[in-house]
């Protein structure tokens, strides 16, 4: 249209792409502009064999020279979808706080999560569907290459198997219902009692994933895959004592075996400071996060972690003290003075070395042995400086804090305060959250209105 546009005089933009696929909008014509289009096309000889050098079709992507674009298509999908998934999660948890004007806002952060058509659920919903299909397509067409010995590099083979292992996790994490569709087709929801599907699929994704990088040597990755398999694995078993929603568990405590071993192999090969983030920049795609925090400033970290400043818009100071001295959480204020402090380029942790400690602490805590706890607690602690636990405050209260200040803004936080019991101080006490617990995110609208099999019109 824009060639097109100039032969006549006229001016225009072009139509912007998304995730480097052309997006085509169909608009109406005019009775003036289609009579001036019959009356110039005779000028304008050729005008229309013109290709758009970003438009890509499926059998553009059916090459093996396409595996490197396939893998990190599936990334930028993914990450973005992430952003929007913490962004919703820390305003439905107590970690982040409306000082905005969107209401939509509002409701989440009361706890009203049941509504499909809550403005930025709905907004989420189709680009997390596109980065939940972008992983599998990456995986199912590498693997193609693969078995016919087309795929130079089977890392990026292991990459994909990965990206769609922490996206189906994330997704079975926050949604109480979801899914599987592919592209135009509709498939039927997996149903709330089924969701632990969802899991299922990123650990065989993720197992998958393992088995390649060993066997490509590329240890680095491996260690992110394992991490990620032994958060999902306690994920799963965490969802498990919320569902179904509507009572907290009298047990709260998880000691997953494969949760447990996963984690120990990669600790005894990483540093304590070790972590696997998402990276966002001007280059690749922006954190929905760091947009609506630090940019359009509709919602900023909670009062239970912040002091504001005199706008109340933004962070003064972080508060939240560690409960044995006293003093501001040394990691948490790093965590989210880097969050506020990267416009909406900041970066996400998906999983930690500090959240593998978390997990063997729970795990021993759940059998009774504390002093496996503070093995593995103070390991935390001592990474910044904080005085050894020793039983000076209740062991369950030190780990639900050590989660709260160490696992912020990765998507956990909702799914302790139902199994520990807490509610958000936000929560209104008639609202979902407060009166069902492991009450979590419904599909959406939009889903709704298009999906036959909800319509009932398949």
């Amino acid at each position: 249209m824009p060639g097109l546009m100039k032969c006549f005089g006229l001016s225009g933009k072009e139509e912007p792409t998304r995730g480097g696929l052309d997006v085509s909008i169909r608009r109406k014509t005019t009775p003036l502009l289609g009579l001036v289009l019959a009356l110039g096309v005779a000028g304008c000889d050729g005008l229309l064999d013109v290709e758009n050098p970003n438009s890509l079709v499926q059998e553009d992507l059916e090459s093996p020279a396409a595996a490197g674009a396939l893998a990190n298509g599936a990334l930028a999908t993914m990450s973005r979808a992430w952003g929007y998934m913490v962004l919703i999660h820390g305003s439905a948890s107590d970690e982040l706080e409306f000082v905005g004007s969107r209401n939509a806002w509002i409701q989440l952060q009361e706890g009203g999560l049941r509504d499909a058509a809550n403005e930025f659920t709905v907004e989420a919903f189709p680009f997390i569907n596109e980065g939940r299909w972008m992983s599998d397509e990456a995986v199912r067409q590498l693997t193609i290459f693969d078995q016919a010995g087309q795929l130079g590099n089977r890392s990026l083979l292991a990459r994909s198997h990965l990206y769609s292992g922490m996206i189906y996790t994330q997704i079975a994490d926050l949604w109480e219902d979801w899914v599987i569709s592919d592209r135009r087709a509709e498939a039927p929801p997996i149903g709330p009692g089924n969701m632990t599907q969802m899991y299922d699929t990123a650990i065989q994704n993720l197992t998958r994933a393992l088995e390649i990088a060993n066997s490509e040597g590329n240890a680095a990755l491996a260690q992110q895959i394992r991490a990620q398999r032994a958060r999902t694995y306690h994920a799963r078993a965490v969802r498990g004592l919320i569902t179904p929603a509507g009572s907290t568990p009298s047990n709260p405590l998880v000691n997953d075996a494969q949760a447990v071993a996963d984690a120990q192999a990669v600790l005894a090969q990483v540093e304590p400071s070790w972590s696997f983030r998402l990276e966002f920049s001007s280059a690749t795609v922006s954190n929905l996060w760091g947009a609506w925090v630090n940019e359009r400033l509709e919602l900023r970290p909670s009062i239970l972690y912040v002091e504001p400043d005199a706008t109340d818009k933004q962070v003064e100071a972080v508060t939240l003290e560690d409960p044995i001295d006293g003093v501001v959480d040394p990691f948490l204020e790093a965590t989210l003075l880097e969050a506020t402090g990267s416009r909406q380029f900041g970066p996400v942790t998906v999983v930690s070395a500090r959240e593998l400690r978390l997990i063997l602490a729970e795990a021993a805590l759940a059998t009774g042995d504390t002093q496996g706890f503070a093995t593995h607690i103070n390991a935390i602690r001592s990474q910044d400086g904080l005085t050894a636990w020793d039983g000076q405050i209740g062991a369950q209260d030190l780990l639900q804090h050590t989660r709260m200040a160490n696992l912020y803004n990765t998507g956990r936080r909702l799914n302790d305060h139902y199994r520990f019991g807490t509610q958000s101080p936000f929560w209104g006490s008639s609202q979902d959250a407060a009166t069902r617990p492991g009450t979590l995110l419904p599909i959406a609208q939009i889903e709704r209105t298009a999906n036959c099999f909800i319509l009932g019109t398949c």
